[in-house]
């Protein structure tokens, strides 16, 4: 993923000459020197690069800082950056904003930021690594969900269900320009045998329809954990879509981020044999991305699991 990233910021600066990019305020996007850069998420306090501006996510629930009107924001990000001097190259986006907590907008949220970014000359980046293959259960691409085309699309972890791979989707103009002003070479570009582990994942989508599993069992698993919400006033907020659901924890009455209760309750849950995460700009929101095919009795131990935990964790 990192390298996709990577190679698809090295693609956009040569198609459009710029230097600049926007990311949102918590986003992750790699571990490279090009892809670190684009990741609030990993950037030390006060060590924001200078040709990147941020974004904030569109958040519905609100213990996170609210996003402006997506063109008012994006305008406004661009605007920062040309003061500096930087034409913009790209917005990164995961499309369900995995790292800044787990975020379904309406339809109109990015296709308000790509409009505002093909004025600027900048173009957009669809992050799938975390989101795609059918995890949103709605399509098979979370960028779908909003009706837009993206400029380039970039896949990782999950194209090769282990097996290391990643790829980078854009148009022939944009790689065509890019290879009459430069060279690109991996040593492990188009290997075999990753390639043949990438088919047969996507038969395995295909044939399996993993997809409608991620929908509806994604389905069962929310309206358990809501289930939860009502005996749990520490569940702040349950949203997501498909297999991959966002348990926000908020301090009772205040709801202020309940971070410590959420590193509580992920340790608790693994001694229950659940292995989850936690994100957002506060790590207090669960972040629960399970396999495709978890099943209808595997979510209700995910619920089973959570509800142990919050229980002992609020009372230790």
């Amino acid at each position: 993923g990192s390298e996709a990233n990577d190679i698809a910021w090295r693609l956009a600066t040569t198609y459009t000459g710029g230097s600049g990019a926007v990311v949102t305020a918590h986003a992750y996007h790699g571990v490279t020197t090009a892809t670190i850069a684009l990741s609030p998420e990993e950037w030390a306090e006060g060590s924001q690069p200078a040709h990147i501006e941020t974004v904030p996510p569109p958040d519905a629930y609100g213990s996170c800082v609210h996003a402006a009107e997506p063109a008012e924001s994006i305008g406004t990000a661009l605007d920062a950056l040309s003061d500096r001097g930087m034409k913009p190259a790209a917005f990164f986006v995961d499309p369900l904003f995995t790292s800044d907590g787990i975020h379904t907008p309406p339809p109109s949220y990015l296709q308000k930021i790509v409009h505002a970014l093909h004025q600027a000359g900048a173009l957009l980046v669809a992050d799938e690594v975390q989101c795609g293959f059918g995890r949103s259960g709605s399509h098979l691409w979370s960028f779908e969900s909003s009706g837009i085309t993206p400029d380039f699309v970039t896949l990782g972890k999950p194209m090769g269900n282990g097996h290391p791979i990643a790829a980078v989707v854009t148009r022939r103009e944009i790689a065509e320009r890019f290879a009459q002003q430069r060279d690109m070479f991996s040593t492990f570009g188009g290997n075999p045998v990753a390639c043949r582990a990438a088919l047969a994942v996507l038969d395995v989508i295909e044939e399996d329809d993993l997809r409608s599993q991620a929908q509806e069992v994604g389905l069962h698993l929310r309206e358990g954990l809501e289930q939860l919400q009502e005996r749990h006033p520490s569940i702040g907020d349950v949203r997501g879509t498909g297999l991959l659901v966002g348990v926000e924890l908020v301090e009772g009455p205040t709801q202020k981020p309940a971070t410590r209760i959420a590193a509580r309750v992920m340790e608790r849950m693994r001694e229950r044999g659940v292995l989850i995460g936690s994100t957002g700009p506060a790590a207090n929101v669960l972040k629960i991305r399970p396999p495709l095919v978890l099943t209808h009795d595997d979510a209700e131990l995910i619920v089973s699991a959570l509800d142990a935990a919050l229980s002992g964790s609020i009372s230790a």
